[in-house]
């Protein structure tokens, strides 16, 4: 009975030593761990690493920026041209930009319909013939077309305003023409040299030329 129990409490004994060992190799784990030198990361690294990044959308930012303000420079540009030519208003300024972007858009893709190229070559080719049993005159100045009539009636009326005698016609109506599109005019005048002094004016400088009538 007496030998019974020493062994019990041997055993006892030798299994609390090894919890006590075990615990001592898991502290000294632990401490090892922690006391494990980490390799510092300073801040200049950190710096570095992003640099090249950061200039590079920089410059890309820059780029775009730099081709923002030329498209916005040549477009109110454009615009401030187009109004200057038309007396800064704002419906002869939008169909003349109009006509101007239909002959760009012809000049660089033409036209899909092959007939429809021939028949504007043939109206092209066609000298359109003014006819002179239409006006009270031997010379007009024929200034700007127009495919709305409201438009040209306000060209006339603002040239009439600056004292100049002005007016509109449909071109089938006055000449050998088939289009459709209104024109404004001055005159009719008898001689062509009271013609050119008009052409000449500073308000009409570039703008139409000289039709003699037939």
């Amino acid at each position: 009975m007496s030998d019974k129990t020493n062994e019990e409490k041997l055993r006892i004994l030798k299994e609390r030593l090894a919890t006590i060992q075990q615990k001592k190799e898991t502290n000294y784990t632990e401490e090892v761990k922690k006391d494990k030198p980490v390799a510092p990361v300073f801040e200049e690294d950190l710096v570095n690493e992003r640099k090249p990044e950061s200039d590079s959308t920089r410059k890309k930012s820059s780029a775009w920026k730099i081709i923002f303000f030329l498209i916005l420079f040549a477009f109110f540009g454009g615009i401030g041209y187009y109004s200057y030519n038309n007396d800064f208003k704002m419906d002869p300024t939008i169909e003349n930009i109009k006509k101007d972007f239909d002959d760009m858009y012809v000049s660089l893709f033409g036209n899909d319909n092959k007939d429809e190229d021939d028949k504007e070559k043939k109206k092209k080719k066609k000298k359109v013939i003014y006819n002179k049993s239409s006006f009270d005159g031997n010379f007009i100045i024929v200034l700007n077309t127009f495919d709305e009539k409201e438009l040209a009636d306000n060209e006339a009326q603002s040239l009439s305003e600056k004292g100049y005698k002005s007016g509109v016609f449909l071109l089938s109506d006055v000449s050998n023409s088939e289009e459709e599109v209104v024109q404004t005019y001055i005159g009719p005048f008898n001689k062509e040299g009271e013609a050119n002094q008009y052409l000449n004016s500073t308000n009409l400088t570039s703008k139409g030329g000289i039709i003699e009538l037939q």
